[in-house]
């Protein structure tokens, strides 16, 4: 499908920071106009690490957005400048007090492609050791997990971001982990 370029059709823009959005009009295939919106955000990472104990390294924290706590893989947004893995990197020790290790990238694919531009990195970290002196984020609450544990998290609801599902099975197919029920 050869879609034409939208630049010059651009309606509105919205900047909110992190973030911003985009009202274009296009030509649909069948000629009809229509307005569409894109999100347009700054690629994030997710991490997911695991200890010499075989735990797993999450973070619980509020998300505003639902009104609750959620379970999460450490993660955050792309800054300029800075490639993926650093991106990572620092948000391992922002958010869990955690460094270096070995790290492995599982994988890059489109946060949601119906509505927003960015990508989200997914990588693996095996071993980090904890930075002593750094506190976790605030707001930000590490908890480690058993690999049954994060299968039952995911499973039963507790660990729901689709991003948090995507490392996960990544890990898996790329051998990286293993998970026993």
């Amino acid at each position: 499908m050869d879609q034409e370029s939208t630049s010059d059709k651009v309606v509105a823009e919205w900047d909110f920071g992190a973030y911003s959005v985009t009202s274009f009009d296009a030509v649909k295939e069948n000629g009809a106009l229509d307005r569409f919106n894109v999100l347009k955000c700054p690629d994030w990472v997710n991490v997911l690490a695991t200890l010499p104990s075989g735990h797993f390294v999450l973070v619980r924290q509020f998300r505003y957005s639902l009104g609750r706590e959620t379970l999460e893989l450490p993660g955050g947004i792309v800054g300029c400048g800075v490639t993926p893995l650093q991106a990572a990197q620092e948000e391992l020790l922002e958010e869990t007090g955690f460094v270096g290790g070995e790290w492995f990238p599982l994988g890059s694919y489109l946060a949601n492609a119906g509505l927003q531009n960015n990508f989200v990195h997914s990588f693996f970290c095996r071993n980090p050791s904890q930075q002593l002196g750094v506190e976790p984020e605030e707001g930000a609450t590490v908890q480690f997990l058993l690999p049954k544990e994060v299968w039952q998290a995911l499973h039963g609801g507790e660990l729901c971001q689709a991003f948090a599902l995507a490392s996960v099975f990544m890990a898996l197919e790329q051998g990286l982990i293993t998970i026993l029920r």
